[in-house]
Parts: structure tokens; C-alpha cells; sequence
């Protein structure tokens, strides 16, 4: 759907522009599913004369560096507002697979969209990872973390496109799924998004060289989703082997095990009951997540100090059961119920408050009370005072 028709007809609250480009940001409200404090924001560009048929934004994935830095600064702006209102840590959460057409892939409607949102603990059970069925813990750690980790760590130190003088602020822990970088949230803040923008694109690249070790780049037509057809197990030895000695990463003993696992055990995909259905009977029904996919957090903490950076790689297409949370692994609880009253109102004033912080309001008022509507106005710039 192009993206001027979807604005007309997504039930928006608040538009604004993206200072410094020539997209634009449509606040969409959502019901109460994995929090009661949670809404989206779809990014996307305009029909003009030069353009008038533009390519939508799938993920950030699309985004070129400037761009990367002026949307994602502009939610970081926004989220600082939020928290400091509510005193609350505050997530800006970018999942994505725009390449993947299964009905359990996250971004099947295929426009850039985020949630800023404050996690609802309530509502999750914690887990141990010793509890966890072998179906859970592929939904929910993603092994190929630790290839993540590996690689955002040999970037900061060898990457020619990253600033030393930004990475080296930065502190790279490897977490339950996802890797997560740390950095102080001051005036540098776009040569932070500068800097991660260069990480994310070497992730993408490694991505693509490790389809080339496991497949030809063929696809299967009996799913309906045009899974990859993998090559034979030795041949995926032999092409690993070729794969770890050029790319000079110093993999951890996790990462080079999920790597061989996956060249020993990879199975072509098989179809499941019909090609939108989510009921999985075998492994080879599980399909692997076609296309780089994930999810990027970008966590605002209550004192507005410090920016923490999630990245999740995705393996397995799963549905929105499971969240990247750093509190530890935990995930929603089955038959909720209804929203009750409450959780919708905090849902409203929540959203009036995301409302006032994209219109640049220098009071937002504490949530439980009604601030004015929002226009069309812009956050101040990534790194300002906010």
C-alpha cells in the first residue's frame, strides 16, 4: 500500500516530520496486548512531484545513514521526554523482517513501524532457562546471539567506518538472546546512531555471506513463502570452513557450535496444513527467518543518563509470544482476559503523553493527567537538551 494512502486510512493521533529528511511520523494507538503503556510510530515518505511513486520503507534496514540518525534520534527525543515525565525506563523497540512473508514473521505488513513502549511485568512469567522447552528456548534465546556478539565486538575494533573515539565509550555485553551496547546519552548521540548505523550494516553483510555457506540462494515453491533450499551437509562443511578462515572474527566456542549445528542439521523447509497457517507439527515446519531479523530496543533509562542498545537476531519465525526485556528472559502470560478499565485508561493517557512529546511540548504534564493535543511540529534534534 503506498504510503500516503495508509496514512489516510491508519487511525492516527499525531503527524509530524522527521527534521532533516523528508519523511514523516504517524503516533498510532494500539489495544492493551504486552503492555497497557505502549504505542506505535510508522515512518514513512511522502508522495512528491520528483517521487511519486516511492519505494515504502520496509525496516530500518532501508535507511541510509543520515536517515538512520535523524528517525531514530528523533525517537530517542521522544522517549527522553516520556521518561522523564513518568520516571520510567522507556523503550523504543524496532522489530523487523521485511524480506519474510510467514504468517508468524513480526513485519508481514511490510511498513516501518516501532513501539515506544514501558514494559508490563505483570503480565509476563519469568523463566529459567533450564525450564524452558527446546521449542521455547529457540523462540526466545535465539542462538545465533552469540554470532551477533562475536561480530559487533571484532566491528568495534577493527571496523574502518566506526569512530574509535565514539566506540570506544561503548560497552558490549552479550546477553540471554541478544547482544547489548551501552553509551553515555549526551550531545554525541548522533555519532552514537552514526557509529551503530555502520555496525548494523556489517551485520547485514555477514548475514548474506552466511546464506551463501548454507544455500545457492534457491528457493522452495511448496510452503508458499519461498523458503531457501539448503545445499548438502559436506557441502556446507566445506563452505563454513572457507567462510571462518577468510572472515578473520574471533568466534566464541557458543557461536562456532551453533554454526556447525546448523551445517549438520539444516533440513529444507516443509509445507504446514496451509501456507497462513502458524501450527507447527515438525522441525522442518519451523522455518529458519528468511532475510536479516530481529529486533533493535533502544532503551531510555529514568534518569536519562546513559542509551542502551538491544539487538536481537531472529532464527526462528515465531509469533509475538516473546520479548527482549533485560530484566531476564520472560514471556507473556497465556488467557489474559480483557483489558480492565484501568489498563485502558493508563493506555489513553499514555498515549495523550507520547502525543505531547512529539509535538515538542516543554511541560508534559505526569501521566493521569490530560495534556493538550499535539501538532505538527518537531522534537528538538537528537542530543539537545530534551
Amino acid at each position: 500500500m503506498p504510503w500516503d494512502r495508509f496514512r489516510d486510512l491508519a487511525p492516527t493521533i499525531a503527524q509530524t516530520p522527521v527534521a532533516g529528511t523528508a519523511l514523516e511520523a504517524l503516533v498510532v494507538p494500539k489495544t492493551v496486548t504486552w503492555s497497557d503503556r505502549d504505542i506505535n510510530i510508522f515512518v514513512g515518505a511522502p508522495a512528491t512531484p520528483d517521487a511519486p511513486n516511492a519505494v515504502p520503507l520496509r525496516s530500518m534496514l532501508d535507511l541510509g545513514a543520515a536517515a538512520f540518525i535523524a528517525v531514530f534520534g528523533w525517537h530517542i527525543v521522544v522517549a527522553r521526554r516520556v521518561s522523564a515525565a513518568l520516571g520510567r525506563d522507556v523503550y523504543v523497540t524496532h522489530g523487523f523482517n521485511p524480506t519474510d512473508t510467514a504468517p508468524d514473521a513480526h513485519s508481514v505488513a511490510a511498513k516501518f513501524h516501532t513501539h515506544i513502549h514501558v514494559p508490563d511485568l505483570t503480565h509476563r512469567r519469568p523463566v529459567r532457562p533450564a525450564e524452558l522447552t527446546h521449542f521455547e528456548r529457540l523462540a526466545l534465546i535465539e542462538p545465533c546471539a552469540s554470532i551477533a556478539t562475536d561480530l559487533v565486538r571484532h566491528c568495534l575494533t577493527t571496523c574502518g567506518s566506526a569512530d574509535t573515539s565514539v566506540v570506544c565509550r561503548w560497552t558490549v555485553t552479550g546477553g540471554f538472546g541478544h547482544v547489548s551496547i551501552s553509551t553515555p546519552l549526551d550531545g554525541r548521540l548522533d555519532e552514537d546512531l552514526c557509529c551503530l548505523h555502520a555496525v548494523l550494516a556489517v551485520l547485514h553483510d555477514r548475514y548474506h555471506e552466511l546464506v551463501g555457506v548454507f544455500t545457492d540462494g534457491q528457493v522452495e515453491q511448496a510452503t508458499g513463502h519461498c523458503r531457501f533450499v539448503p545445499v548438502a551437509p559436506a557441502e556446507r562443511l566445506r563452505r563454513l570452513d572457507a567462510f571462518e578462515a577468510i572472515c578473520q572474527v574471533r568466534w566464541s566456542a557458543e557461536s562456532l557450535a551453533v554454526l556447525r549445528h546448523l551445517a549438520n542439521r539444516l533440513v529444507p523447509a516443509t509445507a504446514r496444513d496451509t501456507p497462513r497457517s502458524t501450527r507447527i507439527r515438525s522441525a522442518a515446519q519451523a522455518w529458519l527467518a528468511k532475510g536479516l531479523s530481529g529486533a533493535l530496543n533502544l532503551v531510555v533509562p529514568a534518569d536519562g543518563s546513559t542509551l542502551r542498545i538491544d539487538f536481537a537476531p531472529r532464527v526462528i519465525s515465531t509469533s509475538g509470544a516473546t520479548k527482549v526485556i533485560s530484566v531476564g528472559p520472560t514471556l507473556i502470560r497465556k488467557a489474559q482476559g480483557a483489558a480492565t478499565a484501568g489498563q485502558r485508561q493508563r493506555l489513553r493517557d499514555f498515549e495523550q503523553l507520547v502525543v505531547a512529546a512529539t509535538s515538542g511540548t516543554p511541560d508534559i504534564p505526569s501521566q493521569g493527567r490530560s495534556p493538550s493535543s499535539a501538532t505538527s511540529s518537531s522534537p528538538a534534534r537528537p542530543g539537545s537538551s530534551a
